[in-house]
């Protein structure tokens, strides 16, 4: 039986740094990797002045024009960047309530491209720490995920703002910014840049846990690809955002607006194989796996996530921006939507 959690742990990054305090990081690690999916990493090496020029200027460009916004509507870009307005993205076929953006000309939000790349690049910088100290959690080959991630360094942040739902317009339950789903990549960096609430982890008996912002924090979760590659012993977790309207008050019960997230996906190189893939896990890491672990989450993407990285990437593309996928993609996007049909009726039946 799956071990419960009713709380995301806490990492101080700074513990990794010092050989006194470095095993107990990585204690700590190899626990939130394997008992819970997500963890906060407190104090990572990203400048303050850094996270909030990029939360400013974000905020610019979402206060635009419609008309000015969709002058880089992601339907135009067969590589899937640019913007995307509300009910665009779908997640388990159902459409997300958010916008985002994952592409940007200076001309649209001028320094925004700069703060974006600014951003990027000490994100990246922990990223690639980061790996290391997952190898070494695992008792692993240091160098083992850099192998993977060095030949073509692939890192996307995107950015996503989420409207306040209004009283009004709000089912019992909240409602659907981003539905139930497991990321696909290795890592993610989450920056909740905004006061707001929203994100919930669902633990192992399928309970939905909040994972409120805490200051000078970054979110982390593991991906089907790290999942993949530890043969089931790091856990890609479901989560969810949902939008309640109790979400979007602060103090005094003060609306706080809409909220901004900048989650910074670490991403397997395009052109990794399927032998490279195959890892040597310790047989005391390997007995820590579980089993009988609840999810929302679709199971057609459990098999998708065991292919290359570069169809994974662009099959999760289509399926999250389908008026993209029809325009750029109109063969495969038949295929795999008739695919996620038949297997979301499975996951429907039980």
């Amino acid at each position: 039986m799956a071990a419960e959690f009713n709380s995301i742990p806490i990492l101080e990054f700074g513990d990794a740094l010092s050989a006194a305090t470095k095993p107990r990081f990585l204690s700590s690690l190899r626990h939130a990797l394997v008992k819970v999916g997500f963890f906060y990493l407190r104090n990572p090496p990203i400048g303050a002045a850094v996270r909030d020029d990029l939360v400013r200027k974000t905020a610019s460009f979402f206060d635009l024009p419609m008309e000015k916004k969709q002058e880089v509507a992601i339907a135009n870009s067969r590589h899937f960047r640019g913007y995307a307005s509300l009910g665009i993205e779908k997640t388990a076929t159902k459409r997300d309530q958010r916008e985002t953006l994952t592409w940007l000309p200076e001309s649209t939000a001028p320094g925004l491209r700069h703060a974006i790349e600014t951003y990027l690049g000490e994100n990246q910088a922990l990223a690639d720490v980061f790996v290391v100290l997952v190898a070494e959690a695992l008792d692993m080959d240091r160098n083992v995920f850099t192998r993977l991630l060095e030949k073509d360094p692939l890192t996307t942040l995107r950015i996503a703002a989420y409207p306040d739902p209004g009283i009004d317009n709000e089912p019992a339950a909240g409602f659907q910014g981003v539905g139930p789903h497991k990321d696909g990549n290795i890592l993610t960096y989450l920056l909740q840049g905004t006061d707001h609430s929203g994100l919930e982890v669902q633990n192992r008996s399928g309970k939905w846990i909040p994972v409120p912002p805490i200051p000078d924090t970054l979110v982390v979760n593991i991906g089907r690809s790290l999942e993949v590659l530890t043969k089931g012993v790091c856990v890609a977790t479901t989560h969810r955002v949902n939008l309640r309207s109790e979400y979007y008050h602060g103090k005094d019960n003060a609306p706080l607006g809409t909220r901004l997230t900048f989650p910074c996906f670490q991403m397997l190189s395009l052109n990794v194989t399927r032998e490279e893939m195959e890892l040597e896990l310790p047989s005391h890491i390997l007995s820590l796996r579980e089993e009988d672990v609840k999810s929302d989450a679709e199971t057609y993407f459990e098999e998708v996530y065991k292919g290359l990285a570069g169809e994974v990437l662009l099959i999760n593309a289509i399926t999250s921006y389908p008026d993209a996928g029809r325009r750029w993609y109109p063969d495969l996007m038949a295929e795999v939507l008739e695919k996620q049909q038949v297997a979301r009726q499975k996951d429907i039946a039980g």
